[in-house]
Parts: structure tokens; sequence; C-alpha cells
């Protein structure tokens, strides 16, 4: 009876094995390894799935053993060197596949691994933005290329929305100004908001929509608080020289108005409150003092302008009572040795601040003009104290 028994146990385990082995042998191969550190590992290969026992201990190792190649465009799930270290592993490949990426009038055909459409155009060097789709759709090149279906991209277009008061570059896929405004949430009723659009009219990229709420209602805006600007001044740089130090950067307030509107007009606007949300950044600025001045006396400069030495004391006598002699003098409406208009100093001597003979040359051709030479224009300058 015994004996009987341990036949039918031996039977049976007998059984069991040659049924592992032809499950396993059916799923695919199965590594002869059988140490402790062995696992079984499930490999789906393009969807067809394999069974294997295993002791490699990464994913590259397992694959080599198992003579599976792939290529470099396929995808391989967990990573090539991940570590295999728990019963029930499973491994994906994804094998590449040649695909077309439509974007406008540009056709991009690449060999990816990826399902996802948006991981397949960013496979393609196609940047998307906001908004923009992207849509399976039959490919009318087959014959050409073999492939029944592209991937085209839909973009977005701009609605440049002016929503009471506050502006916004929207990007949308909406058809007419009706299905963008229902896409924002903004009521249509015209006795809530008017719309300087009608609802039937196409979204177009760029378009300008303004929609402003009817009647009267406290509002509140985002406002910029202007930068003020601090100059300080450097007598080692050239005059003229302007190095920005520090960029200003404006400040920001929340503004709440009383408002009342319509059809888009403001019929009154009441400050109520308003409150600092960030304080504006000061512009720092140098600028240069030094002046590369020709050398001389200022009679040098005279003769070099070619005035007569008996004008010598008219000029004297104008251009210190005028500028003091400073090339760069102005008193904000006038400027240079004469004090004239910045203008005429600037079609005369292009580089006028350093150049006091060509102002002198620029004083000479007005006081002949105005007043038939430096004497008359002297004794100008003695009745009204100006010339």
């Amino acid at each position: 009876m015994l004996s009987l028994v341990a036949f039918v146990l031996f039977f049976a385990v007998c059984t069991y094995q040659q049924g592992t082995n032809a499950k396993a042998s059916a799923d695919g191969p199965v590594d002869a390894s059988t140490d402790g550190d062995s696992h079984f590992v499930t490999i789906y290969n393009n969807g067809e799935r394999t069974i294997v026992r295993s002791d490699a201990s990464t994913v590259r190792e397992l694959l080599e053993r198992a003579e599976i190649n792939y290529s470099d465009t396929d995808k391989i799930e967990p990573g090539l060197d991940d570590t295999i270290d728990e019963d029930d592993y499973y491994v994906n490949i994804y094998r590449s596949r040649e695909l077309v990426v439509i974007d406008g009038q540009k056709e991009t055909i690449i060999n990816t691994a990826s399902t996802d459409p948006e991981a397949i155009v960013k496979d393609a060097g196609v940047k998307l933005l906001a908004a923009d789709q992207v849509k399976l759709i039959s490919y009318d090149k087959f014959l050409e290329t073999g492939m029944r279906t592209a991937y085209q991209i839909v973009r977005a277009k701009t609605v440049n929305l002016d929503f009471n008061g506050q502006h916004a570059a929207i990007r949308t896929q909406a058809k007419t100004v009706a299905d963008f405004l229902t896409e924002q949430n903004i009521d249509t009723n015209p006795e809530v908001n008017w719309v300087s659009l009608s609802g039937e009219t196409r979204i177009t990229d760029g378009l300008q929509l303004s929609v402003y709420f009817q009647g009267e209602q406290v509002v509140t805006y985002e406002e910029d608080i202007p930068f003020s600007e601090k100059i300080t001044q450097d007598f080692s740089l050239d005059y003229g020289t302007r190095n920005v130090t520090q960029a200003g950067v404006p400040g920001k307030k929340s503004v709440v108005y009383n408002i009342e509107m319509h059809d888009g007009q403001i019929i009154s606007k009441e400050f109520i409150s308003e409150v600092i949300t960030a304080e504006p950044v000061e512009q720092l600025v140098t600028v240069g003092m030094k002046l590369n001045l020709p050398a001389g006396s200022h009679e040098d400069w005279m003769a070099a302008a070619g005035i007569a030495a008996s004008d010598y004391g008219y000029v004297n006598f104008i251009i210190s009572h005028e500028s003091g002699w400073r090339t760069t003098a102005s008193n904000g409406r006038y400027y240079g040795l004469y004090q004239t208009s910045l203008g005429r100093l600037q079609s005369d001597c292009p580089n006028w601040q350093n150049d006091p003979v060509c102002q002198l040359r620029s004083a000479t051709s007005y006081a002949n003009g105005r007043y038939g030479g430096w004497a008359s224009a002297y004794a100008a300058w003695q009745r009204q104290h100006w010339w």
C-alpha cells in the first residue's frame, strides 16, 4: 500500500514539472540558470509574451542572454541598466517604426517607438504651444511612403483680448467669437457684456477682441508704477557715455475703481483705493562727463574757428555770459557755448560736446545771419541781455 502511495506521489510531481516546462516553453526560452538569485521575468516584445527564468542582474544582460535584439530607437522599459531584483519582473520592448508628422507645409518622417501623439511630435523636433492639438489623419502619400496615416499639428490661433481693460493674448482652437467667449466662460448676454465683434466672426490669428461690462461696477485693475532713475556723473568716462548699472523695474499696484460703462465707453470712473503689490526698482545710470577738448586757450579756439581778432572781445563777452565757455552747458532748452537749439547744434557739429571750434563756427554763422556780425550781436545782448 505504501509503495502504491509513493508511486502516485512521484507520478504527480513528474506531471507537474512537465506541465511547468511545457508552459514556459510555449511562452518563450527559459534560462537554464538555477542558482538562488534567478528570477522569473515576463518580456513583452512588441506585444509578444515570453517568460524566462534568469539570474541576469540587469535588463541589458537579460536581453542579451535571451538573444533579443533591439535598436537605439526602440524603447525599453525599465531601462537597460535597471536591476532585476524581484520575481514577477516585467520588461516591455516597444519597437520603433516610421511615422510622419505634418506641421503646416512641413512634413517630417521620423523613426520612433513613442505611442503618445505629443511624444511623437516631440520626437520629430516640433514644439507644441498652448492649445495646439495633434490629430491622426489619413495620409495621401501611401504609395510613396507606405504609411496610411499621419500626425497633423493643428495650431491654435491667438486672440488679443481686452477684457474690461485687462489685456491678454489667449491661444484657442475656437472657430468663432461666440465659441471663444463660451470657452473663456464670458457671459455673452448683451445686457451684461458689450462685445466689440459679433458672435459669428471667425477667429483669425491675432484677432483683436474687446469685452466690457455694461452699467456700473467696481473693478480692480493691475497697474504699473513707473520706476525712478538715479544718475551718477563719472568724470573718468567720455562725455555722452551712458551705462545702466541697474535696470529699473516697474512696480505693481492693485487699483479699485467704480466705473460706469456703456457699449465699451467709460461714462464715469471714480477712484476708490489702491494697494501696492510690488515696489518699483530704481534704475541706476552712470553718465560720462569727461571732455576731450582741443588744447589751447579760448583765443586759440576762436582763431581756429576763423573769427577775426577784432571780434574776440565781443565773442568772449557773449560766450562767457551764455555758457561760461562750457561746451556742454544746457538749461534744458538750449545747449552749447552759445546756447542754441540742440537740433541746430547736432546738425552743425555732430561731435559738439567735444568740439568748441565747430561750435564757434556755428555761433559766427548765427551772429552774421541774425545781427550782421559779432559787434552788432554784442550791442543787441547789451540791450536785451540775450541774443
